[in-house]
């Protein structure tokens, strides 16, 4: 019926009869692609084009033209991996495995069909080894590559979008932590905003963001961007997804003018940010995601966790939810406007940023169990909020007779770390006495007690 193409016949199908055929043409297609690598690589192995000067490529293009260029090129990167499965020089075995998930496709078991990986997933696996296997040390790197393949493979695995920002965070664990966080800001000092004539009298804003500020806003824009029926006619909204989007950041704009100059701002969105706990509390490298599909590098995901706008979901080692963001994580509008009165200002050295310019930061950071409190608080602008956070420096609140407390920020790179280990040790040896605790809740009662224990700031070090 199906290769007939008899459009009466299938109309005569039932909808499950529909959904069967619907099936029944995706494993052709997986087997068509799987079969296509095939046929390249030998292509490949017999070197057939060369005479005319000819790619694998060129020479299938040729040879069937209705063939998509897109089908083609993804193809013959993995038909590489195949012909040299054939060769002397033999590819990682972990490339090998990547074939054959492909080769699955084209199996008369159904179960092995179901665990296939398709072509362009496995044409994105082959180009992230072959850019990073140079880099990187093998054993991790066929690590690495089994654990993409795993995610990836099979009917239920990750779409192609997904297994793009896992391959990308996976190649920035291969390179220091630290040449990631300069990339990041290479990125953040390229952003821009262009204003230049439209069409009919119209303006065009061409707005350049890092995946920060792109999370950022898209989480603002999005919440005030969703269709609404007019509140007086009840009719559906009739915008563009484009217009809607456009409204939504005039919005945010005429709302962020018109705030009293007095009045501490107050987030009006969120931006919510899955991250494993051990990569938050930075026992180990990875990412955070926001709800949209954006990945954030680890450094963007702690930073972020001082503001208000933003509401980390923390994992736990089994991908369990271990937090979703707690009340007094954040600063309520009266501790702002005591910050703002305190500090006055960003409280970076050298800086004079007003207030109204100025995120609350978390002296002894959220994520290592410090307090939200004022002890514990202090102003700083964007810019030096990325400072501190890069270059992990340790602030603390000092208190001296007759004048208003003041924040003092020890500028030496890595002085935050130092002094929370310092402080920790400290910790250790005064409930070392103390009896443990058993069982699950008291361990977890355990776990709240010492957020609560820990010192609203970092002595000074050096």
């Amino acid at each position: 019926m199906l290769a007939q193409a008899d459009l009466e016949r299938v109309a005569l199908l039932d909808d499950a009869g529909v959904a069967d055929a619907l099936r029944v043409l995706a494993d052709v297609r997986a087997a068509v692609s799987a079969q296509l690598v095939v046929v390249l690589a030998e292509a490949k192995r017999r070197s057939l084009g060369a005479g005319q000067g000819c790619g694998p490529v060129d020479w299938a293009r040729a040879v069937a033209p209705s063939l998509p260029t897109r089908d083609l090129l993804e193809a013959d990167v993995v038909a590489g991996v195949v012909a040299l499965s054939s060769s002397v020089a033999a590819p990682d075995r972990r490339l090998v495995e990547v074939v054959e998930a492909v080769a699955g496709a084209t199996s008369p078991d159904p179960g092995v069909r179901e665990q296939a990986l398709s072509v362009t997933k496995a044409a994105q696996v082959c180009r992230f080894h072959r850019g990073i296997r140079g880099l990187a040390e093998p054993g991790w790197l066929a690590e690495s590559t089994a654990g993409l393949l795993g995610g990836a493979r099979g009917d239920r695995g990750w779409d192609e979008k997904t297994l793009a920002t896992g391959l990308r965070r996976t190649a920035d664990l291969a390179r220091s932590e630290g040449s990631v966080e300069r990339d990041a800001q290479v990125r953040r000092e390229h952003r821009s905003l262009v204003k230049g004539p439209g069409p009919v009298g119209m303006w065009r804003y061409t707005l350049m963001l890092d995946e920060e500020g792109a999370a950022v806003v898209d989480a603002a824009v999005d919440a005030l961007a969703k269709p609404r029926r007019d509140e007086d006619t009840g009719e559906l909204d009739v915008r563009s997804p484009a217009a809607r989007r456009a409204d939504a950041l005039l919005d945010l704009v005429v709302r962020a003018v018109s705030a009293p100059e007095g009045v501490p701002r107050q987030a009006k969105t969120s931006l919510v940010v899955t991250v494993p706990l051990e990569v938050l509390a930075q026992r180990c490298r990875g990412a955070g995601m926001t709800l949209q599909g954006q990945d954030l590098g680890a450094g963007v995901v702690r930073r972020l966790a001082c503001d208000a706008q933003v509401v980390p979901v923390v994992l736990g080692t089994a991908g369990e939810v271990l937090d979703q963001g707690m009340a007094r994580r954040l600063f309520d509008r009266a501790q702002i406007r005591g910050l703002w009165l305190r500090d006055g200002g960003c409280t970076f050295p050298g800086c004079s940023k007003p207030a109204a310019w100025s995120d609350a930061h978390h002296l002894v950071h959220w994520a290592d169990g410090g307090p939200t409190d004022l002890g514990n608080a202090a102003l700083l602008c964007r810019a030096h909020h990325t400072v501190v956070h890069t270059y992990r420096y340790a602030g603390r609140v000092r208190h001296e007779p007759g004048s208003k407390p003041r924040v003092e920020w020890d500028l030496t790179i890595g002085s935050y770390d130092q002094a929370l280990t310092d402080q920790r040790h400290q910790q250790e040896r005064h409930v070392g006495d103390q009896p443990r605790e058993r069982g699950q809740d008291r361990a977890r009662g355990h776990g709240r007690q010492r957020r609560r224990s820990l010192p609203s700031s970092l002595p000074a070090t050096g």
